[in-house]
């Protein structure tokens, strides 16, 4: 059988084996014994009130506002919000400050609801958990919204009480960035500006990462104090990094984040970590100290140390953190970080910039992980999970994702960050965001059923050739284990991958043909459908027209229409090249009509 039909009885086989049981399940449901039943709503009538302290903060105003909300969108009938007495509530909304600040609590006292929390987001989380967990509702995106529809609402709550083990819980794409979604989603990306009183977000006050020029600018310094900045190994000094080992430079740090904080008393981490180059401070005291602790790491924890040590008594909840990356990452033979110090460790080129199909558990980075374990109790991982080279590159890294969240909790992460397209719309970025989002918060959680979850409450009717498609890219790293293992320029790998082969792409093509048929009629399931696709289109137009044949126009003209509706503007990472790459697919395509030669766009360089 020539192997285009193999590849042809494979989707066939794909999409009937999608279609068993292609029917949206409560992925979420909490496990235990049910407690109740509390009436809500009965025929379309409040049974009681929602109710709040008589004096409520804003996070339980927010909390009781969003419950009233969503009971109206799926009964119709909205309850009233009482304070003080709790006699005719049928719900119960309060803070309890002695529970961790995102923690929540459910139970059933004598006939009412009872949603607790701790005193930054808890509250809110305890009301979006009984609407997803207990409920089903889902929140997928902002204009993808799940209800349970229904005129008589009748809670049976499990009872529990639940702490997210990470106090960073960052799906790093431009999908998760907005607050409304991640409050409904329970992350806290410092991107996603929650506000205070809805219960706050992980605020680095624009003191994000790379900060030693922030926090020490040379145009200021350097002048009168070449002193304060790295020396070369010939001697001379260069901007490109501080002398963290000097006394000043601290002094000169807790005095601009102090001056920092007042303006933003609010902030829960800053970061006092080196600028993004590999450039070391070779004056004695920095040599000698990294040559006894057998890491750069040792000299930056001078300075991060004392910054720590300074602010500690005047923000004692505040977080101080540093890279571990590149000449960073290994843990000193004996200098430490103090207890409100964070180590975000970067799995980089020790991990998936080489290895982006392959856990992190089976790479060198893990042994790092371990040592750092072993070392600090506070680490915070930087972890890296798109192409950046490719934003829009097939990837299927979801299984790696989760694999890795699980591991770096299992070694001491209080804080997990999942870069991907933070620039704009990515491959399967919604898709990933969500499900992200829930293994962060609770990583015991199985990711092929959140993805199945989103993919049949996503994409309805339209979801069976979706979920085919899916398991069609996770089918890759099978078929192709020694060219995924460490493919061409690692995580940048380019469109001519070996991977990504004709039958690959016509067969993707088919089941998007096939999902946006059964999406027909449905604008915004077409939408998501043609989103979807982006992906697929887009390998097609860097491949050129030796690729793709005659098509090649359709594709440039399908590509340009999605993407243009779905304001993609950054197809790499860094500034917005959209414009100049679909001009030269476009200009490809005048060439191979003309007679020319259209080379391929498969986008080697890194």
């Amino acid at each position: 059988m020539p192997s285009n039909a193999r590849f042809s009885v494979v989707i066939l086989f794909l999409c009937t084996w999608a279609a068993r049981g292609a029917e949206w399940a409560n992925t979420l449901q909490p496990v235990g014994k049910q407690a109740g039943p509390v009436a809500l709503v009965r025929d379309g009538i409040g049974q009681g009130s929602i109710a709040v302290p008589s004096n409520p903060t804003p996070q339980e105003q927010k909390a009781a506002a969003d419950l009233q909300e969503w009971i109206a969108e799926i009964t119709g009938a909205r309850l009233a919000i009482s304070t003080g007495a709790t006699g005719k509530a049928a719900v119960q909304i309060s803070t309890d400050q002695s529970m961790p600040n995102e923690a929540y609590a459910i139970a059933v006292s004598k006939g009412k609801l009872l949603l607790a929390g701790g005193r930054t987001r808890g509250v809110v989380n305890a009301v979006y958990a009984l609407l997803e967990e207990d409920l089903g509702c889902r929140f997928y995106a902002n204009d993808s919204i799940r209800l349970p529809k229904t005129n008589t609402l009748v809670v049976n709550a499990v009872p529990r009480e639940y702490a997210p083990r990470l106090k960073l819980r960052d799906p790093f794409y431009a999908s998760a960035f907005d607050a409304v979604w991640s409050l409904r989603n329970r992350s806290n990306a410092p991107d996603a500006p929650v506000p205070d009183e809805h219960g706050g977000h992980m605020d680095y006050a624009n003191m994000f990462v790379h900060t030693a020029a922030q926090m020490t600018p040379a145009d200021k310094y350097y002048k009168k104090h070449p002193e304060y900045f790295a020396m070369k190994a010939d001697g001379a000094r260069t901007t490109a990094q501080l002398c963290a080992t000097h006394p000043e430079v601290a002094a000169i740090a807790i005095d601009y984040i102090r001056g920092v904080l007042r303006g933003r008393p609010h902030t829960e981490i800053v970061s006092v970590s080196k600028n993004d180059n590999t450039e070391v401070c070779h004056c004695e005291r920095c040599k000698k100290l990294r040559q006894e602790e057998g890491s750069d790491m040792a000299v930056q924890l001078v300075l991060v140390n004392k910054v720590a040590e300074a602010l500690e008594q005047d923000f004692p909840e505040l977080i101080i953190d540093t890279l571990a990356y590149l000449e960073t990452i290994g843990v000193p033979k004996t200098v430490r970080p103090r207890k409100n110090v964070a180590i975000r460790l970067c799995n980089d080129s020790v991990g998936s910039w080489i290895h982006p199909f392959t856990p992190a558990a089976q790479c060198e980075v893990a042994k790092l992980a371990v040592n750092w374990a072993g070392a600090h109790h506070r680490i915070y991982v930087w972890d890296y999970n798109v192409n950046f080279s490719h934003y829009l590159a097939p990837m299927p890294n979801i299984g790696v994702m989760a694999s890795n969240i699980r591991f770096w909790v299992s070694n001491n992460a209080e804080g997990v960050m999942l870069q991907g397209g933070y620039q704009g719309p990515a491959e399967r970025d919604q898709l990933k965001s969500w499900v992200t989002a829930k293994l962060l918060w609770d990583p015991g959680l199985d990711e092929k059923a959140l993805t199945r979850d989103f993919i049949l409450g996503h994409y309805g009717r339209a979801a069976e050739p979706i979920l085919a498609y899916e398991h069609l890219l996770d089918g890759l790293p099978a078929r192709f284990s020694a060219e995924m293992a460490s493919p061409s320029h690692g995580i940048r790998y380019p469109m001519d991958s070996p991977f990504f082969t004709k039958d690959f792409i016509s067969g993707a093509e088919k089941l998007f043909a096939g999902a946006r048929l059964l999406a027909d009629g449905d604008e915004a399931l077409v939408r998501r459908v043609d989103r979807a696709r982006l992906p697929i289109l887009y390998v097609q137009c860097a491949r050129g027209p030796e690729f793709t044949g005659e098509r090649y126009g359709d594709v440039v003209a399908e590509f340009e229409r999605i993407a243009r509706r779905e304001k993609v503007t950054c197809l790499q990472e860094g500034g917005a090249d959209f414009e100049p790459k679909l001009a030269s697919y476009k200009e490809r395509l005048e060439k191979s009509r003309s007679g020319g030669a259209g080379a391929s766009d498969g986008g080697t360089a890194p």
